[in-house]
């Protein structure tokens, strides 16, 4: 009886090792084959034709599997649009690809390279000094890309805290000198205000701002073009004003142009440049605000000295102010003496005044005459007395000398 249970528990355990064998044979090739489903690209697309042909659910499974052309397709259309990307996001993108899926990493580079071999260039350096990293060499060059950074940061520091005429005669003296090459000027350029960079740009040598220009990266250039294009226009849009307001009134003039409440004083340094002598100091003669007129002349200086001109204006401006602000005080002690006479004797002074029109007083200021005639005087004059003493000595006049005295008093109040 032993016997018989030992047998037969020996025939149960061959018969587990006949049936694990059998397994194992079945489950090699069924792996065997999954294994190169996943890992043979070609044999899975074969498979997938041949199991989109079974029935039901499983084979609309496989027949909504992408065909290979179609992801070759997918792969195609990424490639040009990655291509149109700067360069330093073409690498970014590049980077995570190739953590996720080091095969489509791998293929994207050679469609990519159909598209722009010379960019895929730059790519390429890019991506492998990226996968040096951990290499003695590339913390180097980290160090050696902190310290350029840091220098870069301290010249914009620098530049920024100058005046513009001051910050551009920096810039050439060193550019010129080798202290500050194309590389540090264009990432100089990037490293402040879009408008400074416009203003650089502008009023540099051209042979730097050329020079600098094929370093800048494209999407900058174009920003810092479209902001040196929005200066020149409102530049010229001020030289028109300026011309505008030559011809208004000095009350209206002075309105807009004594103060900085309608214009900037950048903007009013223009208007002031484009228009004569003779109005900008008439003008300013009436404003009372030193601070304002110090800085005007300020801004004026330099608007001349980033154009490259004599800074002259504000030392002319200056010596018209003072040369209407002496006659302004002549027509006040005038005033005084004119109210003390006698109708009469006020009638006499200005018939023989108005008759000869002699010229009162007469300056050269750069390319500019001020003069000041006696017709003019006696006008200025009266425009300050008392309004019964001038009607008892229009009444004095002859009515020829009356009526043309009056007209001009008329025209002078309006002007």
């Amino acid at each position: 009886m032993t016997d018989s249970l030992q047998e037969i528990e020996k025939k149960s355990h061959i018969k587990s090792i006949i049936a694990i064998i059998v397994i194992a044979f079945m489950l090699i090739p069924i792996m065997t084959i999954t294994i190169l489903y996943f890992t043979n690209e070609n044999l899975r697309y074969t498979m997938n034709d041949y199991l989109s042909l079974l029935p039901s659910n499983v084979g609309n499974y496989f027949k909504g599997m992408p065909t290979k052309e179609e992801k070759e397709n997918v792969k195609q259309q990424i490639a040009k649009h990655y291509i149109t990307l700067e360069e330093d996001r073409l690498v970014d993108k590049l980077l995570i690809i190739k953590g996720e899926d080091k095969s489509l990493y791998d293929e994207l580079l050679i469609l990519l390279n159909r598209e722009n071999p010379m960019k895929m260039r730059g790519v390429r350096e890019s991506l492998r000094r990226t996968q040096l990293t951990s290499n003695l060499l590339q913390r180097i060059l980290g160090e050696i890309d902190e310290e350029k950074d840091e220098r870069i940061s301290e010249l914009a520091r620098y530049y920024s805290s100058l005046s513009i005429t001051d910050a551009i005669a920096g810039v050439e003296r060193d550019f010129h000198s080798g202290q500050l090459n194309r590389e540090e000027l264009a990432l100089l350029l990037e490293g402040i205000s879009l408008d400074q960079s416009a203003r650089f740009l502008l009023y540099l040598d051209p042979a730097i701002t050329e020079t600098v220009g094929y370093q800048l990266r494209e999407a900058t250039r174009r920003n810092i073009e479209k902001k040196m294009q929005e200066i020149r226009n409102k530049e010229k849009e001020l030289e028109d004003l300026a011309s505008i307001y030559e011809k208004k009134s000095l009350e209206e003039q002075l309105l807009d142009l004594g103060n900085d409440n309608k214009f900037r004083v950048q903007d009013l340094a223009v208007l002031f440049k484009n228009m004569s002598i003779k109005t900008g100091g008439q003008i300013l003669a009436s404003v009372e605000e030193q601070a304002f007129i110090t800085e005007l002349y300020q801004q004026i200086h330099t608007l001349e000295v980033l154009n490259n001109r004599e800074a002259n204006l504000p030392v002319n401006l200056a010596e018209a102010v003072q040369i209407y602000n002496n006659y302004e005080t002549k027509v006040r002690e005038l005033v005084e003496v004119y109210q003390r006479m006698s109708v009469e004797e006020l009638t006499d002074v200005v018939e023989e005044m108005m008759a000869t029109n002699r010229t009162y007083s007469s300056y050269s200021i750069g390319d500019e005459n001020i003069t000041f005639t006696e017709e003019q005087l006696v006008i200025d004059v009266l425009n300050h007395l008392k309004p019964n003493k001038v009607a008892q000595l229009l009444e004095g006049l002859s009515t020829e000398r009356s009526i043309d005295l009056s007209q001009k008093f008329i025209v002078n109040a309006s002007n």
